[in-house]
């Protein structure tokens, strides 16, 4: 008879012992104070970005069922690049692919006219884009992402004896990325519009 009281009641505690287990250690998997073993398709992402005189942050959303958005702050060479990040997650392969757009605004639309011959029309501006394809990676009580990737710069350049501008492209900029989830929210960001350089180029009659 004590036997059959003392069964239940060494179960029921087991279970209380238990729960308060998974509670103080961060409670249910997936949660953003849990160790368990995945995270939502959803998210709020923020990665810091680096490379040869390159830093920058980003910080974007993830989802199952939108588009991604998100700012870009870029500093390269000199210059400040305000614009837009993406992210792509594939919690099956634990894998993110990260995407940036950004631009530093130069002297705007400006035309000029070459020897009474033609008109040329231009925007000038630096315009610097970037990618990198990232692990995540489950890191108590958070997850992490880190990887590699390369961005491209376009700016005008002057002075090919002519001294017509025309659209130069920066040999490929090696980047690293590591980032962290933010929250288990998809967020919603403005978007910039980002804008490359540009030329036209009209003969005179």
């Amino acid at each position: 008879m004590k036997l059959t009281l003392l069964l239940p009641t060494l179960v029921l505690g087991f279970m209380i012992s238990t729960s308060f287990e998974a509670l103080a250690f961060g409670g249910p998997p997936g949660g953003p104070f849990s160790n368990g073993s995945y995270f939502p398709n959803d998210g709020t992402f923020s990665a810091v970005v680096r490379g040869e005189n390159l830093t920058g942050t980003l910080q974007f959303s993830t989802s199952s069922n939108a588009s991604s958005t998100g700012v870009a702050f870029i500093y390269y060479d000199g210059d400040s690049y305000l614009g837009n990040s993406q992210g792509a997650n594939n919690p099956v392969d634990s894998t993110m692919t990260v995407n940036f757009q950004a631009d530093a605004e130069g002297q705007g639309e400006q035309t000029m006219i070459i020897a009474t011959t033609k008109t040329i029309e231009y925007f000038d501006v630096k315009t610097i884009q970037g990618f990198a394809n990232c692990k995540t990676s489950n890191a108590f009580p958070n997850q992490k992402l880190k990887g590699q990737g390369q961005a491209i710069v376009e700016q005008l350049e002057f002075g090919n004896g002519n001294f017509d501008p025309f659209v130069k492209k920066s040999e490929p900029i090696a980047l690293s990325v590591s980032g962290v989830r933010l929250s288990n929210v998809s967020s919603s960001f403005i978007t910039t519009d980002v804008r490359p350089p540009s030329v036209s180029v009209t003969s005179i009659p």
